[in-house]
């Protein structure tokens, strides 16, 4: 059976709209989330889709009620030391895992920065907060208010990042 150009064409056409249309199978990886995975919450700040309203909750009471806002980093870095290509304070892609854990190693201090592609920034559920004095310490009046009332939004600041954790990082904050 002969079948017309036109036909062929549309044919294909469909095929190809309906192959589209099919999700990918293929699992999540760590530092490589679909964009459709993420919100982004400010220019620095991508967070998994189920995070995003959770932490403008927090930052808008941290703000409200703590008297010190806190919010994601913007920059942690002060001349002469040179800066990321990009500031990801939350969702953290593999190749900037890859950056972070570089430039921590270079310092002999591997254990600031996970192994790439087990970072939990990596799966958008992690956040570095600054307040406005840039970024947190254990001292601050942020600080202190986060540890206080992050957990009604769900946050943390993991134990290893506590004081006297393995690594501590007041700024350092995520949500199971």
């Amino acid at each position: 059976m002969r079948r017309s150009l036109p036909t062929v064409a549309l044919v294909v056409i469909l095929a190809a709209a309906a192959t589209a249309c099919v999700p990918s199978t293929e699992p999540a990886q760590n530092g490589r989330l679909p964009d459709s995975a993420l919100t982004t919450v400010t220019d620095s700040c991508r967070v998994a889709n189920d995070l995003a309203d959770p932490l403008w909750h927090l930052i808008m009471a941290s703000w409200l009620e703590g008297g010190a806002a806190a919010f994601p980093e913007t920059s942690s870095f002060t001349a002469p030391l040179p800066g990321p290509p990009r500031i990801e304070s939350c969702y953290r892609s593999y190749e900037m895992q890859e950056w972070w854990r570089n430039f921590y190693c270079f310092f002999v201090s591997c254990d600031y920065a996970a192994v790439p592609g087990t970072s939990v920034h990596g799966w958008g559920r992690a956040i570095d907060l600054q307040d406005s004095n840039g970024q947190l310490t254990f001292d601050s009046p942020a600080y202190k208010w986060l540890v206080a009332n992050a957990w009604r939004w769900g946050f943390v600041n993991p134990a290893w990042a506590e004081p006297g954790g393995s690594s501590p990082e007041p700024w350092h904050w995520e949500h199971p």
